[in-house]
């Protein structure tokens, strides 16, 4: 699944993780891909499951929430100008300073599962989290994914 332009953010300037996915969220939302109430449940999910990772040499975060919340199936791809603190997947008080996120609105919970696993599996990589981090465009984003998601 490639990444469309419109939902590509290269060197977003966030002041908080809020303010990222809101802006991610708003986007996908002008889409006509997610439901009112989306971002929103994107966040309350970001608080009790939250999904930042410790990657290195920049932690990633992999925001989500319910199908049933999802129109249309697509990922949101932000690099941050300058890293914002999500709170580390599976604790509930280590903080991640993350420079990637890969928001996903996915309908089908299979879908989801699997993406999750790609995704994770992508940004084990050091060398790829580097080239994300420094891609410039859309289509060199969509090359370094390509046959990952």
């Amino acid at each position: 699944m490639g990444i469309e332009e419109d939902l590509v953010f290269i060197d977003l300037e966030a002041a908080t993780k809020e303010e990222a996915l809101q802006l991610m969220g708003t986007r996908l939302a002008a889409g006509g891909f997610v439901k009112e109430g989306f971002i929103d449940s994107v966040m309350e999910r970001e608080k009790n499951y939250p999904t930042g990772l410790p990657t290195e040499p920049f932690g990633v975060a992999i925001p989500h929430t319910d199908g049933d919340m999802v129109h249309e199936s697509r990922i949101a791809f932000a690099s941050l100008k300058s890293p914002v603190q999500f709170l580390m997947m599976g604790t509930d008080d280590k903080l991640v300073d993350v420079k990637l996120i890969f928001m996903l609105a996915l309908n089908n919970p299979e879908d989801q599962l699997e993406t999750l696993q790609k995704l994770i599996e992508l940004i084990q990589n050091p060398d790829m989290v580097i080239k994300l981090a420094h891609t410039k465009s859309v289509d060199e984003l969509n090359e370094l994914i390509e046959g990952r998601l």
